[in-house]
């Protein structure tokens, strides 16, 4: 072979490696390339799902924050009506102490304290109520400590203090109130 031979397959084989490593250097690029675009896409991917979930939860926050609001405030107003319904039952047992059957409703009263207490009370009831007391009643007023400020009724209490009973419209409202309030709710 010649020189020139010689010289023209160095150079041919040389022009095919260099065509075949920049074949294989664009193959591997293009993989790389790949690969890169593969986890480019995984991470967009995933945090589109953490920004849904996060949203879903903010959603789901706030509504329920909304829906607790919206439960108080109801409640606020039925307890605000309840309010004013136990307002108005107080203004009618005021009302009913100015009636003709309020005397009565006392002479029950001393009765039952009677019947429960015995005879010897020491009764409690408003200085203008007195008056409206059977007078064998009217004797067993303790006037030292009047029901000052309630809406009617009486206190009873055995004369040594150790027993009494509180028929007094605050405390008869008092003990029934969560009744009235079921009552009322309806």
């Amino acid at each position: 072979m010649t020189l020139e031979a010689l010289l023209a397959e160095i150079e041919s084989r040389s022009a095919k490696e260099l065509s075949e490593l920049q074949a294989q250097q664009e193959r591997e690029v293009a993989e790389i390339r790949a690969r890169g675009q593969a986890e480019i896409d995984r991470t967009v991917q995933e945090i589109q799902k953490v920004t849904e979930a996060e949203a879903a939860r903010l959603r789901a926050r706030e509504l329920a924050s909304a829906e607790l609001k919206a439960k108080r405030l109801l409640f606020e107003a039925e307890e605000r009506r309840l309010e004013g319904a136990l307002g108005e039952v107080r203004s009618r047992l005021g009302a009913y102490t100015r009636t003709l059957e309020y005397p009565k409703l006392l002479a029950g009263m001393v009765e039952t304290a009677q019947a429960s207490l015995g005879n010897d009370l020491r009764l409690r009831v408003r200085p203008e109520d007195i008056g409206s007391l059977p007078s064998a009643a009217q004797k067993l007023v303790d006037r030292k400590a009047p029901l000052e400020g309630s809406l009617g009724g009486l206190v009873a209490e055995t004369k040594d203090g150790s027993r009494a009973m509180n028929m007094s419209f605050e405390e008869l409202l008092r003990l029934r109130e969560d009744r009235l309030r079921e009552i009322l709710a309806r």
